[in-house]
């Protein structure tokens, strides 16, 4: 069953069928007739053979699971269920017995009559029909091809039987609809047996005249063709004999009707093959129309062959012109490391004519110091290495180069060398510079740290110590961050890393809770951005422990950002231009770099992709190159965007068909230029550092207090300007009251980053300022000096003024409510309560609350896990009311009506959540009353509805028997009035007693 349409064929036939078939059982079991007959004016089918249906629709819908472990078991059960009931519906027939299966399960009372003889038994040629329908499905269950054979023959017989009886019921024939005079198959089950047989001769399509109409040959699709008009032309001829020729009327004697029948007939079976005839001669000169499209395809297809073979060859030329020019060394080896083929750059490289490296082997120009730490390699078959070796030029002079190696199915090597001996410098000169910067990040009084693969890959000592750690502690593990930072802010934490590794941001400034080793929370302001190490993208930033600066900040939140930008290194490019100016060859990367798609390339000159202040200097080279063959000259080229980017360009002169061009490569040299300028800004980078600290920081001298360094936020906080503060002495600052006191903290030493604490200094206009001090001792330029950082914290002090006058105004509304509140904090401690919440805890719980308290400690274990749910919900931004009952020692219950809602800040950050109860046990008690009265009163409705039934079923015995006895006595009558008069009243009877009911019945109360 590998035909999608087949498949979805027996799907439907057998939804249907056990669609219908479950549609007839309800309507027996509930006694519908509607749902018996399934639509007006049809026979009533019986119980049996719906449930015969059933079995056989579902055994049509496993055939396709027969191969799987219960799919046979179930397949052959339904199938064996089903020809069981038919084998002993169609045995009571032939031999005269009942089983008392007829109604084994459910009772037909349809009366006795010539053409219902048995109660509930299913009509002799549906028996017939099951018989052979679930012999024909057991037999499918057979391995050998005789019994497929088997099956769809048995299939094919009940298609035939079915097909006459609709064919009986079309021409009212019934000789067609009664097999053996017994009795009539209703109409609908005509048609479930037709499709039902139908669906299963498609389990083996290919068998039997199923295969004559699903076959995809052209006679498959005539027969299909004839076959559907010639049953339309029958259901259409029989339909019209219905009111032509009835038994009450006929406007044709038999005669004339058979004629005109039979003329027809001959009518409809020309128009028929005038169709069939015209259909296939279409089919033909469709089928001459293809063969001659096939034949000028071919012709076609000859010639683009012969067209491509030229150009394959003009390909090959170009190819080894591109490889000669080429300014990489490229050179090929035999399978002894021979020299076979070397271009010019490999000739450039080392120093050789070409004709001196063919005489030689590979081990000639390599280092003999680097063949014993790394010889050569042997098979590299099927792969492609990358390795960088040392060659030795003919000059003796040592150069370092990367090759990429590659070898021929007939064993000769490519190899591609390229110099990188500038390269290597400008690594061992960077990781000099790395040095002395990882000297003052240990150095640094903030947290700097480097995220990397999803790991610290660097932390400083101050950043460690933050979270009271060790940076071992830390350095490369991925669950660094749950080890570092409160559950609630992890997310937020992985997701500012995500966003910036994946390029979506550049920088980021947040702040975050932090979760020390001792177990306490703390709070980190954050700052980082995005760069490139290694090729990887990386984040690099720096934290500040802001926990004392946050606490004053819940309600005025202050952002500050921090930018930088990190200049992308892009791979080599490669290009041919011809004298025009015009490109005619590049690689990917050209796109890649430049922005531009291969039709634009196209269309750009060349001098237009470089700066203008690099022109002259490019065209000059141009001209080098083609006088000397060779050039190189650093330009910057601008990609689509704007983006001017440095390269060093090279260049050759070749000729490219029939016209000089230039042939070249083109080296991003971004990282060589950024290395020399780190280079040369390695030794100010702790003055850039504590230059653009967003903080305000200081270098004081301790010996005579002057100020000797201070950055622009120091400047911009205290409103002078930075040549203004150089010239001043720290004494100049502090209120002279102050001066003694905190002149005396510059005598003692602060080894490590010390909080000097909070002190008073003076602004320029004169105002006073509270600012808290960390600072550190350090030699710099044989001086003891103290670098301080000082934190502005004003602010703060009047916030938390403000908040303690808040929390005064907010306790003197609890006392007075007649509610119970209570305010907690996200892990559910308690923050707040008025009295009425101590009466509440103290009379439930037998609890005396107190600020601090875990509500997990007294609250109710059997009402916590709701109570949990609830508050996840609350702090997700929602609110929540319920009413909640509390069962008392005396018996008695308390309701209360308890609300949940979120505590936010002006920013909709959710801090905790506020719980509000209020006493509804009078109510509730009000409640319980009314409805214990609805409930008796519809008791006693209930008990006069059930007698008034019992009255009328009682009544309606007797009343059924004589209307059992009307019935039988209508077959002989003695005298028609009497009879007629005695049904009447039992009608009426009937009638009023029914009417008792229906009132009784509808008497309820809702």
């Amino acid at each position: 069953m590998d035909n999608p349409q087949k498949n979805r064929t027996i799907i439907i036939i057998g939804l249907i069928t056990i669609v219908t078939g479950i549609t007839v059982m309800m309507g027996w079991i509930f006694n519908i007739p509607a749902l018996q007959s399934i639509a007006p004016g049809f026979v009533a089918m019986k119980f049996n053979p719906a449930l015969c249906f059933v079995l056989f629709g579902g055994a049509l819908l496993f055939t396709p699971y027969k191969t799987q472990k219960y799919g046979a078991p179930a397949f052959f059960i339904l199938s064996l269920t089903g020809t069981f009931i038919g084998l002993v519906t169609l045995s009571q027939d032939l031999f005269n017995y009942n089983t008392g299966i007829d109604q084994f399960f459910i009772n037909d009372k349809t009366p006795i009559s010539s053409v219902f003889p048995f109660q509930g038994r299913m009509a002799f040629n549906a028996s017939v029909n099951f018989f052979l329908l679930g012999l024909g499905f057991l037999a499918l269950s057979g391995k050998n091809r005789l019994f497929s054979i088997l099956s769809q023959c048995l299939f094919q017989i009940v298609i035939i039987l079915s097909a006459i009886a609709l064919i009986g019921y079309l021409y009212g024939a019934t000789l067609f609809n009664e097999l053996f005079y017994v009795t009539s198959m209703a109409i609908h089950t005509a048609i479930l047996f037709f499709i039902l047989a139908l669906g299963a001769s498609l389990l083996n399509p290919s068998i039997g005249i199923t295969g004559l109409f699903t076959g995809k040959q052209i006679g498959n699709k005539m027969a299909k063709r004839l076959f559907t008009l010639l049953i339309l032309m029958v259901i259409i001829f029989g339909s019209l004999s219905k009111p032509v020729q009835t038994q009450h009327f006929r406007l044709f004697s038999l005669e004339t009707g058979a004629s005109l029948m039979a003329v027809g007939f001959l009518i409809v079976s020309l128009l028929l093959i005038w169709n069939t005839a015209n259909w296939l001669n279409r089919i033909d000169e469709q089928r001459s129309d293809a063969e001659d499209k096939v034949k000028l395809m071919n012709a076609e297809l000859e010639k683009r062959v012969e067209e491509r073979s030229v150009e394959m060859q003009k390909s090959e030329e170009r190819y080894r012109s591109l490889i000669e020019q080429a300014s990489d060394a490229i050179y090929v080896l035999d399978f002894s490391y021979n020299f076979a083929d070397v271009n010019a750059g490999m000739c450039n490289m080392t120093g050789y004519s070409r004709e001196e490296l063919l005489q030689l082997k590979i081990q000639a120009i390599i280092d003999p110091e680097q063949l014993i730490i790394d010889p050569l390699p042997g098979n590299i078959a099927g792969t492609s290495v990358v390795r960088e070796s040392k060659f030795v030029r003919k000059d003796g002079i040592k150069i370092n180069v990367e090759v990429n190696i590659k070898m021929f199915p007939d064993d000769r090597i490519l190899v591609i060398a390229r110099d990188i001996t500038d390269r290597k410098k400008m690594e061992m000169e960077l990781r000099e510079a790395e040095l002395k910067f990882r000297t003052i990040a240990e150095k640094s009084m903030v947290g700097v740290y480097i995220v990397q693969n999803g790991v610290f890959s660097y932390v400083n000592p101050r950043f460690a110590d933050i979270f009271g750690l060790e940076p071992k502690e830390l350095l490369n593990d991925p669950d660094a961050a749950e080890k570092i930072f409160h559950e609630s802010h992890v997310e937020t934490v992985r997701e500012n890393v995500r966003r910036r590794i994946e390029g979506e941001l550049e920088s980021v400034h947040y702040e975050a809770m932090g979760k020390r080793s001792d177990g306490t929370n703390n709070w980190v302001e954050i700052y980082g951005n995005r760069v490139i190490f290694g090729d990887a993208p990386a984040i690099i930033g720096s934290a500040l422990d802001i926990t004392e600066r946050k606490k004053a900040e819940e309600l005025i939140l202050r952002e500050k950002a921090l930018s930088d930008s990190i200049i992308n290194s892009l791979p080599g490019i490669f290009y041919l231009y011809n004298n025009k100016y015009e490109f005619l060859h590049w690689n990917k990367n050209f796109e890649m770099l430049t922005g531009y798609t291969a039709d634009e390339i196209k269309t750009i000159n060349v001098k237009g992709i470089i700066a203008e202040e690099d022109l002259e200097r490019v065209e000059k080279a141009i001209e080098r190159a083609l006088i000397d063959g060779y050039a190189t000259v650093e330009a910057k080229a601008i990609t689509k965007n704007g983006t001017k980017i440095p390269f060093l360009f090279t260049g050759s002169p070749i000729i490219y068909e029939n016209q000089p061009c230039l042939l070249g490569t083109g080296i991003n040299i971004s990282l060589r230029i950024k290395a020399e300028e780190e280079l040369r800004s390695s030794e100010q980078k702790y003055k850039l550092l504590f230059e653009s600290s967003p903080l305000p920081l200081w270098m004081i001298a301790k010996d005579d207090l002057s100020i000797i360094a201070v950055n622009e936020a120091a400047a911009n906080l205290y409103g002078y300007t930075k040549d203004k503060l150089l010239k001043m002495n720290v004494t100049q600052l502090i209120p002279p009251e102050d001066a003694a006191q905190q002149l005396e903290r510059y005598k003692k030493e602060a080894g490590d980053t010390t909080d000097i604490g909070i002190v008073r200094h003076i602004k320029k206009d004169g105002s006073i300022m509270h600012v808290q001090i960390n600072a550190h001792d350090i030699i710099f330029e044989d001086r003891p000096v103290r670098l301080s950082l000082t934190n502005d914290i004003t602010e703060k002090m009047i916030a938390e003024e403000l908040l303690q006058k808040s929390e005064a105004n907010l306790q003197t509304i609890l006392k007075t409510t007649d509610s119970a509140y209570a305010l907690f904090d996200l892990d559910l401690k308690v923050l707040a309560f008025n009295q009425k919440a101590i009466e509440f805890v103290k009379l439930q719980y037998y609890h005396l609350p107190k600020k601090g308290d875990r509500l997990v400690d007294f609250f109710p274990l059997d009402r916590f896990p709701q109570f949990i749910h609830f508050t996840r919900v609350v702090l997700k931004g929602n609110n929540i009311n319920y009413e909640i009952d509390y069962p008392q020692a005396d018996g008695s219950v308390f309701w209360y009506y308890v609300r949940l809602f979120p505590i936010t800040n002006d920013n909709k950050e959710i801090l905790g959540l506020m719980m509000a109860l209020y006493d509804i046990t009078e109510r509730k008690n009000a409640e319980q009353d009314l409805k214990n009265a609805y409930e008796r009163i519809q008791s006693h409705i209930n008990s006069i509805k059930d007698m008034a039934w019992k009255q009328s079923h009682l009544i309606r015995s007797p009343l059924a028997n004589l209307k059992g006895l009307t019935e039988m006595l209508k077959d002989d009558p003695v005298d028609t009035d009497v009879l007629s008069f005695i049904q009447n009243e039992l009608d009426r009877m009937d009638a009023i007693i029914i009417e008792m009911a229906e009132e009784a019945s509808n008497h309820d109360v809702n």
